[in-house]
This record gives C-alpha cells, structure tokens and sequence, in this order.
C-alpha cells in the first residue's frame, strides 16, 4: 500500500470517527438518561498470534507473539430502528497493545479504534458475532533507509488500524460472557508515506465480557411494511455529491519522503430498498498527480487533463441513524496510467452535518491494495 502523512490526514480521520461514534451512542440515548449507563460492557481480550509475512523480505520477522485488547461497548438494545434491524449489534472502543515478538526493527504496537459488533444469531445464550473496528495505530519503529531498512511495513509512525474477528460468544450469567475469537488487524498508512506494505497480524484467543450493571431488556422487532420502499417516489431517491482530497506516497523508484495530492469528485444516485439500506449507481471523478509522475518515469509526456480518470460504480449504502457506511465497485473508462487497472472498489462513511451536509472519508482500493484515503465534504441534493 501507499499512504498519509500522518500530522495532516491523522487528526482529521480521528476527529470524523470520534464524531460518527458519539453521534451513534447519543442517538440510541437521548430520550433515556439511563440507557447508556445500564448498558455498559467491559471486554478483555487475550490472544497469540503472528505477522503475516506476504512479500519476501518480511520472513525475517516471522514470530509469534501475545496480544491483548480491552474494550469499553454500549449493547443496543433497539431504541433506534437500525439496532433491532441489525439485530441489536454493540458499539464501543477498543485499546490494542502488542510487542509484535519483541523485534527492535518493529517494535510495539498500539491502537485506539472504534468499532462495531454486529450477531448473527437470535440466541439469548450463545451469538456469533463479527466486530469491526477502525482507527489509528501508533508503530514504535518505521522505516529508515539508513537505520532500519528491514522494517518494509510501515513508513510512518501513525497509521490506520483497521480490525475484524469472528467471535463465538456464551453467556454464563445475565451479564457474564465467554468468547472464542480469530481475527485480522492491520495497520498501514494508506499510501501517505512509502514503503506502506502494511503490517497484518493474524490471532486468535479468549475474551470475557462483563456488564457494569444490569442489562436494558431489548426491545423486540416492529413489523414494519417495505412495500412503500418499491415505489420511485421521491422520498425513496438519495442524490449526492461529495469532494475529498489526499496526500499521497508512491513506489520506492520516486524517492522517499515526498507526497502528490489526489482531488477526487464523486456522485451517488440510489434508490431506498428497506429501512436500512439503498442501492444505486455512482460516478468518479479522479485527478491524481502521482500519475504525471509515473507517466515521465516511463519517458511518456501527458497533459494534466489525459491523467484524469472517470469511472462508473455500483453503489450500495447501509443507514444507521444520522451516519452510513458505503460501498462501490466501479470501472475506470479512461485515463492514461492504468498502471493499477481499471477496475476500483471504495468504501466510505458519511457522517450528517445538520439537514443537507457530510463529513466523509472514503479509502479507495484495487482489490485489497489501498491507492489512497481521501477526506471531504458532501452535500444531499435528494436525501
């Protein structure tokens, strides 16, 4: 991956999610002062775990190593209509804190992250549950040509820390819990600051979950009739717009320490198909400087119009209350370095700023491989 200049992109990234959790919490807790509070849970994970090795200069740190987790979460309880459509999930902060084997090249490693942990099962005793996380990470040792060239991870200390595990959970009390859980955690910079191959660490362990107090009953599902969701009326249509801007690193060939600015304009038109979800087509609009770079490397001269790159994308967006998560897969049409290829994937969070406005940062894949995180403004024409 390519990514961030961590004093520039980092406390906005941090800002935007801190923004979008609270506004969930309040949003199931401001009719009842005392939701937040009976709902309270306390995790402590441990577990054992490695670094996946997935070019071959990294098999010199192939260790195993412990890692551990507390986390502090609000269980939902249906207040909102998202929470029992989503089926009650549980929303929170995690700490994360790992010597990574003790390495000197590496060092440790700490993370902050918000996450969310969605159930799959209807169960009163037992869940199966897939938690989500993302936030930023702080990596004691990054890359230094001179001092530390082994360290092809990460090339800045603050990076992004994204996180998922699959977890069995059983309750052994009303608010005692167990778990079993393997997941993935990985911290990169998204292409601000090379060499960002991305540090994956792979583990599984134990957790026990407690609630602080005793646990609001959940409210049960309303029936609701969706047949109003199948007509094109207006209040079914979403419109919007957005731009967002990010610095950007690229290949070792183009020398260290510099950045490049990507602009990128986007449209989505979607159409409401339940009470949290819509889906839609998308438009792009791309300018991204590094490719005149690239161009020039290859003896190859451009106008700063041939680098630009439209594209078209299916669109889909899950609503939970006053924030959205959206997903695209789109296709380039044109552009002249497709060194990357045509086809793209975003995933994106839209957080309301008042009736018609949105923060959003949005991380722009190639299947897997981060091009770049952008951060802007949107705004709804049609909500």
């Amino acid at each position: 991956m390519k990514i961030l200049e961590s004093n520039r992109i980092l406390p906005s990234f941090i800002l935007l999610i801190l923004l979008i959790f609270s506004n969930i919490e309040k949003s199931s807790a401001k009719n009842n002062d005392t939701i937040f509070v009976n709902n309270i849970q306390v995790e402590l994970r441990t577990s054992y775990g490695f670094i996946l090795c997935h070019h071959t200069e990294m098999n010199y740190f192939r260790a195993h190593f412990p890692a551990f987790e507390l986390s502090v979460q609000q269980a939902t309880f249906g207040r909102k209509y998202w929470q029992s459509r989503l089926n009650y999930p549980a929303i929170g902060f995690t700490l994360f804190y790992s010597e990574l084997g003790g390495m000197p090249e590496i060092g440790r490693a700490f993370a902050l992250y918000p996450h969310i942990s969605f159930n799959f099962l209807k169960s009163k005793k037992n869940q199966l549950n897939l938690k989500l996380g993302v936030g930023v990470s702080y990596v004691t040792e990054k890359y230094e040509a001179k001092t530390n060239p082994k360290n092809t991870f990460v090339g800045s200390n603050f990076n992004a820390a994204l996180a998922a595990s699959f977890e069995y959970n059983r309750m052994i009390t009303n608010r005692l819990s167990l778990s079993l859980f393997a997941g993935l955690t990985h911290f990169s910079n998204g292409a601000t600051r090379a060499p960002n191959n991305g540090l994956n660490i792979a583990h599984g362990g134990i957790s026990a979950k407690y609630f602080i107090s005793e646990p609001q009953a959940k409210i049960p599902k309303q029936h609701t009739d969706n047949q109003r969701f199948k007509k094109w009326s207006k209040e079914n249509l979403s419109l919007y717009t957005a731009i967002t801007y990010s610095k950007k690193d690229i290949d070792e060939f183009m020398g260290y320490g510099m950045s490049w600015s990507v602009y990128h304009f986007q449209i989505n038109a979607l159409k409401r198909c339940g009470e949290i979800s819509k889906l839609g087509l998308g438009f792009d609009l791309v300018y991204d400087q590094t490719d005149i770079d690239v161009l020039k490397h290859q003896g190859i001269d451009c106008e700063p119009v041939e680098i630009l790159k439209p594209g078209i994308n299916a669109a889909y967006e899950l609503i939970m209350g006053s924030t959205s998560f959206i997903f695209n897969f789109g296709f380039h049409i044109s552009g002249k370095e497709m060194g990357e290829g045509r086809l793209y994937q975003k995933i994106g969070i839209m957080q309301s700023i008042g009736n018609r406005f949105f923060a959003t940062a949005v991380l722009n894949l190639h299947f897997g491989w981060a091009d770049y995180i952008g951060f802007g403004l949107g705004y709804r024409i049609l909500k």
